[in-house]
């Protein structure tokens, strides 16, 4: 536990495993409206709205959340990644027009505030529904409709919240970037 605390107050993410089938989440802290925060990503990633923060112990003052079964194996790919490396934090460079994997086979939802925008900006969406949720469309080819030439979006001014908020470097991008252009830590495989 007080390896896995100073991990993450060196920057890193940590896992506390308690069982083989029990894990928790461990990351820094967080104001309530950073949204661009990797830790509050990781969690988001694993499906999770709530976490605490400990309030004693080796890993007061950090944020836990329990890592729900179902993602687990998530968590171990995660885990498994991110163990060649030896700091706690490095440095990637990621050029998002070289990349567009968050473009690719992704599901936007549509927000009353991304309506507005579109309103605004004369932007008529190409969208579909899924589960009484809109989403922007994606073409056979897993694209996104507006990712255009060179990665770039015809939309970029008027896009969504949801693509305006993703950061660079999350769990989501990477997962993205191997899983749809085989892009893992930079290195092609």
């Amino acid at each position: 536990m007080r390896e896995c605390a100073a991990w993450v107050r060196a920057g890193g993410h940590g896992i506390l495993w308690e069982t083989p089938e029990r894990a928790k989440l461990v990351v820094g802290r967080f104001g309530r409206d950073d949204k661009m925060h990797l830790g509050r990503w990781a969690i988001l990633d694993l499906g999770k709205a709530t976490y605490g923060v400990a309030k004693k112990g080796p890993l007061r003052g950090l944020v836990t959340t329990p890592v729900p079964p179902d993602t687990l194996d998530i968590v171990r790919e995660w885990a498994t990644r991110d163990s060649i490396h030896e700091e706690p934090r490095r440095t990637m460079n990621l050029d998002c027009q070289k990349c567009g994997a968050c473009c690719l086979d992704n599901e936007v939802r549509l927000e009353r505030e991304d309506w507005r925008r579109f309103r605004r900006g004369k932007v008529d969406p190409v969208v579909r529904k899924k589960n009484g949720e809109i989403m922007l469309r994606v073409l056979g080819n897993k694209k996104c409709t507006y990712l255009g030439r060179g990665n770039l979006c015809a939309i970029y001014t008027h896009r969504p919240n949801a693509c305006r908020d993703f950061p660079a470097a999350s769990e989501c991008c990477l997962f993205a970037r191997e899983e749809e252009l085989g892009i893992f830590d930079g290195a092609t495989q």
